[in-house]
């Protein structure tokens, strides 16, 4: 072993070895777009509101863009470059308009998600306020998915991810997932802001 690659471990473990890179911040929504949204109930089409891609704060590909339940659409994004999460998905049901998004967040507990291949087991975490509900999912293999459910007008916002290692944990998920619901609200509030 040469004297530099000796010099280089021996600094490593006396700095107390190598360390993973802290998780990244969750993003921050625009608090005054979300305050000047205009009166009224969203009478949009799910697709005409999802998140664009463009605005993901992640590098991501749309692994998925497609209709999920009646008035409701889904994207999933791939985040293969991120070290934080494998994937997020974001989904959007247009409620009548009669119907809050508060119901939605009260009619979806953490039964409400599903796998086709496997039966998770899931209990809800904290989320940060009384308005929103967070559920955790593990799996068998030992990997975890967490989604955030919250309401806004007669819209239901249900986005998910799975954490890609341990120093992402659930609280730091959950603010990533409460963050990315209150973009989506922004993007809706834009719309609608737009529209009047």
């Amino acid at each position: 072993m040469s004297v530099r690659v000796l010099l280089i471990a021996l600094l490593i473990a006396s700095c107390g070895g190598a360390r993973a890179a802290e998780p990244s911040p969750p993003p921050r929504a625009d608090a005054a777009v979300i305050a000047s949204i205009p009166d009224g109930p969203v009478v949009y089409e799910p697709e005409q509101l999802i998140f664009p891609p463009e605005e993901f704060p992640l590098k991501a590909d749309v692994a998925r863009d497609a209709p999920v339940a009646v008035h409701g659409w889904e994207r999933e994004f791939l985040t293969k470059g991120s070290a934080d999460f494998r994937w997020f998905t974001v989904r959007l049901f247009v409620l009548d308009p009669d119907v809050p998004g508060s119901r939605f967040v009260a009619d979806n507990g953490c039964g409400a998600v599903t796998w086709p291949d496997e039966q998770a087991v899931g209990f809800e975490v904290a989320s940060g306020d009384t308005a929103t509900r967070a559920c955790r999912y593990e799996f068998k293999d030992g990997s975890r998915v967490l989604y955030h459910a919250s309401g806004f007008r007669n819209v239901g916002i249900l986005v998910g991810a799975q954490p890609r290692r341990d120093e992402v944990t659930d609280k730091i998920a959950v603010e990533w997932l409460a963050a990315l619901s209150a973009q989506q609200i922004a993007i809706v509030g834009r719309v609608l802001a737009t529209a009047r």
